[in-house]
């Protein structure tokens, strides 16, 4: 029920409707190695690959707390904790397990997040303990807390801003240019409101074709590109007969086309057709076409067309929103009430 926001959308417009999904398995580029995951945690990088300086600590000190704490339930959660950090890396032995359940998560790193979410419980508790300790009186607490919080903040704070300014420094020879070629976007650019539309003309390094429908994508392999992909990926729609270049405007969950065409005809566009998807041609409604390259096509009428493309969401995908909603709503007025209970009973 938390989820049924995710559930919905997976269930009415992915499962048997002929969409590939992301690539199983673990490559050899994709793992981090222990030492490097350990390196940009001590230093608080804003990177993928680390759980920044606190949680770091954490984990190397968390175990002195814990072997006072004699809770069986906190040594399970920091031993995951631990343990995730390991599986996240080289030191894992993926080079035979990369086919498990374990590689569907592709990016080893990405097991970081439940290890940082294991090892905040570590840490919170721990500090709760120091709070709750009757070695200090309470005006101290409540300033030397205060501080605390603030403190930490600010270490994250600084961290990210360190590398952005760095970063900054040499960026007018890595801000985005435009492309009217197939290449990869840079590990590294810069966008503003003046160049972020460029980003629509590069494929993404990993996973552009991930949740392609199999007429558009055409292919099995982890990057596998062909002419049906790559005329839709560097935009290309079908008048007729004739392949053109085109440029959308893009909105939110919608495209806009404008073409000029000198009859009335079908024109296929570089837009993924999904079960949700429409179409509208000089504001009304279309009708679409089945295309073989798995995109929506419609029918225009002579001269200039707008043409508008998106997605709208099943009506139960909003039912399923507000379920969840009610739900989150109902379990944080349960934990205030459960709260009062004990409070009531206590005195």
């Amino acid at each position: 029920m938390l989820t049924l926001f995710i559930i919905v959308p997976y269930l009415t417009d992915f499962i048997g409707k002929n969409v590939t999904s992301a690539q199983p398995g673990v490559a050899p580029v994709m793992v981090k190695t222990l030492m490097n995951v350990l390196e940009t945690s001590f230093n608080n990088n804003v990177s993928p690959s680390g759980i920044g300086l606190i949680l770091i600590l954490t984990a190397v000190f968390g175990s002195l707390w814990i072997l006072k704490a004699h809770s069986k339930t906190l040594t399970a959660i920091y031993v995951l904790g631990i343990s995730l950090i390991v599986i996240s890396t080289g030191s894992f032995p993926w080079n035979v397990l990369s086919d498990t359940p374990l590689g569907m998560i592709q990016l080893p790193v990405r097991y970081l997040s439940y290890a940082s979410m294991f090892l905040s419980v570590i840490i919170g508790l721990a500090v709760k303990d120091l709070y709750d300790a009757g070695m200090f009186d309470t005006i101290f607490k409540n300033e030397a807390f205060s501080l605390l919080t603030i403190g930490i903040f600010m270490l994250f704070y600084v961290g990210f801003h360190h590398d952005s300014l760095n970063a900054l420094k040499n960026s007018q020879s890595q801000f985005l240019k435009n492309t009217e070629t197939f290449n990869q976007l840079p590990d590294r650019t810069f966008v503003n409101n003046s160049n972020y539309d460029y980003l629509l003309n590069y494929p993404v390094k990993y996973g552009e074709l991930d949740y392609y429908p199999e007429k558009a994508r055409r292919s099995t392999g982890v990057i596998s590109y062909n002419e049906t992909n790559l005329s839709i990926i560097n935009n290309i729609a079908v008048v007729g007969r004739k392949k053109i270049h085109v440029s959308p405007l893009c909105e939110s969950n919608k495209m806009t086309y404008k073409l000029h065409t000198r009859k009335q005809t079908e024109v296929d566009l570089p837009a993924i057709r999904y079960k949700g998807s429409y179409a509208e041609v000089n504001g009304k409604k279309a009708t679409l076409i089945d295309s073989n390259r798995g995109t929506i096509k419609v029918r225009t009428k002579k001269g200039i067309n707008t043409i508008t493309v998106g997605y709208s969401p099943s009506k139960s995908y909003y039912v399923g929103i507000i379920i969840s909603v009610m739900t989150w709503i109902s379990l944080l007025v349960l934990a205030f009430y459960r709260k009062g209970v004990f409070k009531i009973n206590h005195e």
